[in-house]
């Protein structure tokens, strides 16, 4: 038999970094976009643990909550992320709307893909894991996982596999029970990736005839309105052919409980060529016995051991895994694979496929993503062959009989069947919310049926009564769309989830979350209170000082007030001269035109960094507005005569900045001179402002200002004048 091959990998976690070492010209970049597909999920750990190695967040939110917090609004609002999760799993404790979390109802199966898509500038990383987005998949149970780089450069893995996989998450967009913005921002994030993928003439496109080792994206799920359904196991028996099988591996955590004795999935994988001494082994997780009973406890139907051993006779293996093993603690079996051995090839399978029908797409339909790997048999790479990368923490040789396990009867279905219980009426369409107006609107689809009783609320910690936003006494029936408007003083907390009670026709009473969105990041969400706070004088000292918003703001906050010095040079204030404040805010504009041309040369990034930014041009600027004056009246005048001065050199460097971006991004960024026009319009409404505050305007004045504007427009390209 075969013996164990020891191997060491880095945590799961570890792979939402960018590499450090890659052949790439320069660094990945600055991160883009993260998509991610479970079933389970938890989106605390998501939030605190994975965004944050994405991102590359310096703070953590144990030793520095506040500005870990700051920094990582600030860097989502120039990023996206979202998360497709099966409905039935959607957590409500998702603490900011800056990302969507997406709930997937599969007709007739669940969400049970697990997939990452981490997009850096320069860089696109594809993982296909066995791990749902918890504590529990990434920290503790034994799980398999691949990760692959795309990058535009020959040694890239070949583009036609992240295609595939841009394919599969569109499809599963089909079934979003999510704001239809929400949605379409994630088949955005995908059309963006693809048009990224066009623009890489250095990157293979697929794999050679006879190219190996090679890779395969093998995705199952049943059938929409755009793709027919598809068979995990089908695809898998059409790669291997008909080469026949020496050994076979199938390492899973279930099967299926069929009353009648017979297991469809096997009865399939049965048109496999086998030799003649052919083996098999099963891989499965053992089960704790109080009884001291020595042979081994493995929690599967009987009926599939009997069907495993008339297939294999001698040949059929059993390795039960157990829970602990050596010092690794409590670590349960939750991989999936199938490891398929020829005389020349080997096939491995790994990712979020069960040995069930929904699982492998027999005769029922989940959403699952695996990869397959095919190499000469017996190739190592990296020193692991592919029977190696298994991980098994037991020796093959351990292997039993089916006669000297006891098989325990599940007592419930596999975990990748749909639930029983009924799951949110599709009546209930979906939710926004708008922090700055304060607006939450409720759609409904009034094709679906409507539940005899239903509330809508406010979700409360328990012990608490929940606030009851709209109930179905209180609608009228030919309402699609309800709307609760909050006090103003209440606007500005992240609201990611409604509780929905409804009851069922046969009187039963059920409960459920309805995720909440934004339409529209840019007009819906307020920037943190921090940002919002900051003065002309803060932002100046903060570009002037170098450093991200987050990071100033924690070292402002502790800094006290430093004692004057009574040198007689500096014993006179000069901060109020007008020579100093134009040359401090001269300084400050060119820290702040390097800010924007260092910016990731995405729309999303773009976009924050002109429109939003707290250190931004259009934030100063209204900063300057929005700044009280002296009280007396021709005062006040001059100061907003000066103001709109100073609005003016903002719109000067920001036209050169412009045209330096222009010329970066090439013909293929038509995206960019909107945004710069964008920025324009809020610019010159600024200046319409302070020019009405400080009328009459000096002429000198008024035809510099006309000149600045005039000069953005040609600079930025723009077709009209802002």
């Amino acid at each position: 038999m075969r013996r164990r091959k020891e191997q060491e990998v880095q945590p799961l976690s570890e792979y939402w970094k960018p590499p450090t070492r890659t052949t790439l010209e320069h660094r990945p970049g600055a991160p883009v976009a993260c998509l991610a597909t479970t079933f389970e999920f938890e989106a605390d750990f998501f939030e605190e643990e994975l965004l944050p190695r994405f991102l590359g967040l310096r703070f953590d939110r144990t030793e520095a909550e506040r500005t870990f917090i700051l920094e990582r609004e600030e860097a989502l609002a120039s990023a996206r992320a979202a998360v497709l999760v099966d409905i039935s799993k959607f957590d409500p404790r998702q603490t900011t709307l800056q990302w969507d979390q997406l709930p997937i109802h599969v007709p007739g199966g669940i969400q049970h893909a697990k997939v990452t898509l981490l997009v850096w500038e320069r860089l696109v990383r594809l993982m296909v894991a066995s791990a749902n987005l918890t504590r529990q998949g990434y920290r503790r149970n034994r799980e398999l996982f691949a990760a692959l780089d795309f990058f535009d450069a020959a040694d890239s893995a070949p583009l036609s596999i992240l295609r595939e996989a841009l394919d599969f998450l569109d499809t599963l967009c089909a079934w979003s029970r999510a704001l239809p913005a929400a949605t379409q921002r994630t088949r955005e994030t995908l059309e963006q990736v693809r048009q990224r993928l066009k623009q890489w003439s250095r990157a293979p496109k697929d794999f050679g005839l006879r190219e190996k080792p090679r890779v395969a994206f093998i995705a199952g799920h049943p059938r929409s309105a755009t793709a027919p359904a598809r068979s995990v196991l089908d695809r898998l028996l059409k790669l291997w052919g008909q080469r026949r099988v020496i050994w076979l591996t199938i390492m899973t955590p279930f099967v299926s409980v069929q009353a009648n004795g017979e297991d469809p999935v096997l009865a399939r994988l049965r048109q496999l060529p086998k030799a003649r001494d052919m083996e098999g082994w099963l891989v499965v997780p053992e089960v704790p016995t109080a009884d001291g009973s020595k042979r081994p406890t493995v929690a599967l139907p009987k009926t599939f051991g009997t069907a495993w051993e008339d297939w294999l006779g001698q040949g059929a293996y059993l390795l039960p895994v157990p829970q602990s093993v050596e010092d690794e603690g409590v670590r349960p079996l939750h991989a999936k694979a199938v490891l398929i051995q020829g005389d020349d090839h080997d096939f491995l399978v790994i990712g979020s496929s069960n040995f069930t029908p929904h699982g492998m797409g027999v005769g029922a339909f989940n959403c699952e993503a695996n990869l397959a790997f095919e190499d000469w048999a017996g190739a190592k790479r990296g020193g692991l062959t592919l029977e190696d990368r298994l991980g098994l923490p037991v020796p093959w040789d351990s292997a039993v009989s089916v006669d000297d396990v006891v098989w325990q009867q599940p007592e419930n279905p596999p975990d990748d069947a749909p639930l029983a219980t009924p799951q949110l009426p599709a009546f209930f369409a979906w939710a926004s919310y708008s922090q700055r107006t304060g607006e939450i609107q409720l759609g409904l689809d009034r094709s679906q049926p409507e539940p005899q009783e239903w509330t809508i609320s406010l979700p409360a910690p328990s012990g608490e009564q929940a606030i009851v936003l709209f109930s179905r006494a209180a609608s009228s029936p030919q309402d699609a769309t309800l709307r609760f408007t909050f006090a103003e003083r209440a606007r500005g907390a992240p609201l990611t989830a409604l509780r929905v009670m409804w009851q069922e026709p046969d009187g039963s009473e059920h409960e459920g979350f309805l995720a909440v969105s934004v339409e529209d990041r840019e007009k819906d969400l307020l920037p943190p209170d921090e940002f919002r706070r900051l003065t002309v004088d803060s932002i100046l000292e903060c570009l002037l000082s170098g450093k991200d918003p987050a990071e100033w703001l924690v070292r402002h906050a502790g800094r006290k007030t430093a004692v004057r010095s009574v040198e007689s040079l500096d014993a006179v204030d000069t901060s109020a001269y007008p020579l100093y404040r134009v040359k401090r805010f001269g300084q400050a504009l060119a820290a702040m035109a390097e800010r924007i041309e260092g910016t990731a040369l995405t729309p999303d990034a773009i976009r924050y960094r002109l429109l939003r930014d707290p250190l931004g041009p259009v934030r100063l600027a209204e900063a300057l507005a929005s700044e009280e004056a002296e009280n007396r009246a021709e005062a006040a005048r001059h100061e907003n005569a000066h103001k709109l001065y100073l609005v003016a050199e903002i719109v000067l460097y920001l036209a050169h900045v412009g045209h330096r971006l222009r010329r970066k991004a090439g013909r293929g960024k038509k995206w960019l001179v909107p945004m710069l026009a964008q920025a324009g319009v809020n610019l010159r409404a600024v200046a319409k402002a302070l020019r009405e505050r400080s009328a009459p305007v000096p002429k000198d004045l008024e035809r510099y200002v006309k000149a600045a504007f005039s000069e953005y427009a040609r600079l930025a390209a723009i077709p009209h004048e802002v």
